[in-house]
């Protein structure tokens, strides 16, 4: 059940991921969850794959977490709102978002791009997976909202770490106390879109962006994305180390050689993605 709840195919080095629970607006559950974190996982050494596109079926990007699950009342227990008697997993005991907030985790390190293409809403966890990625493609029935605080639970999957980065404090502040539902063009206007593209066309858009990526020197690229995200929380000391070694591992590939002959011999690159 959870396969069928997540969607892949590969298109020109692009892996297309799509969320496919169209009728609960693509909520996630906890073994769609786990078939995430999974494939992710997977996908990290998946040579085929330079980049990714993550997106939903039907009307939603993703509505968040399951709402059974959150209430407690479902196959897997919920501390705190679930009977104290139930059985729970060792795992679940320490780690209670599980693998929701694992997902979040392995979508900086896949390592690779990760191109979101949202249409519809985009909320809780949902919002904290478009947060994660590399570049959000919305189209004009983008909504984005923490949910969590309407549903009484403070945000989680990594929603407060990625929204003082992304969007200013003030606004980051307000969605997580509020859990106010920002339309297309206001979230566009908070950062929290990069493109903001007419109705259905978030993932042609999405798709164009990662397929250009995927024909570039993506060992080079995917070091600089890492070097970005460590620099998060690096100081400038640390990152200049890293950078060196990242510039190291890099210029050992085919692409380097192909991008300084390409420039000596003024032509376009014929990168390899090795």
């Amino acid at each position: 059940m959870a396969d069928d709840h997540v969607l892949f195919r590969i298109e020109d080095g692009v892996g297309v991921v799509t969320f496919n629970r169209p009728e609960r607006l693509n909520a996630v559950n906890w073994d769609m969850a786990t078939h995430l974190v999974e494939l992710f996982r997977s996908l990290r050494m998946n040579d085929a794959v330079h980049t990714i596109v993550l997106t939903g079926a039907g009307r939603a990007f993703c509505a968040g977490g399951d709402a059974e699950f959150l209430s407690g009342a479902g196959d897997r227990p919920l501390p705190g709102l679930s009977d104290p008697t139930r059985a729970m997993p060792r795992y679940q005991r320490k780690t209670p978002a599980g693998p929701f907030a694992e997902f979040t985790r392995m979508i900086i390190e896949v390592e690779k791009p990760v191109i979101a293409a949202i249409s519809g809403p985009a909320m809780g966890a949902g919002l904290a997976y478009a947060l994660a990625c590399d570049r959000r493609f919305g189209d004009t029935k983008t909504r984005m909202c923490a949910a969590m605080v309407r549903l009484g639970f403070s945000p989680d999957c990594g929603i407060t770490y990625f929204l003082p980065r992304i969007t200013s404090l003030s606004t980051a502040l307000m969605m997580v106390e509020t859990g106010k539902i920002l339309e297309a063009e206001e979230a566009h206007r908070a950062g929290l879109l990069d493109e903001l593209v007419p109705e259905g066309e978030a993932l042609p858009a999405a798709l164009r962006y990662a397929e250009e990526l995927a024909k570039g020197p993506s060992v080079a690229i995917d070091l600089a994305r890492r070097c970005i995200h460590k620099a998060l929380t690096s100081t400038l000391d640390e990152i200049l180390d890293y950078e060196a070694v990242a510039g190291t591992l890099s210029s050992a590939t085919h692409d380097a050689k192909e991008g300084t002959s390409a420039f000596v011999e003024k032509r376009k690159p014929v990168f390899k993605g090795r």
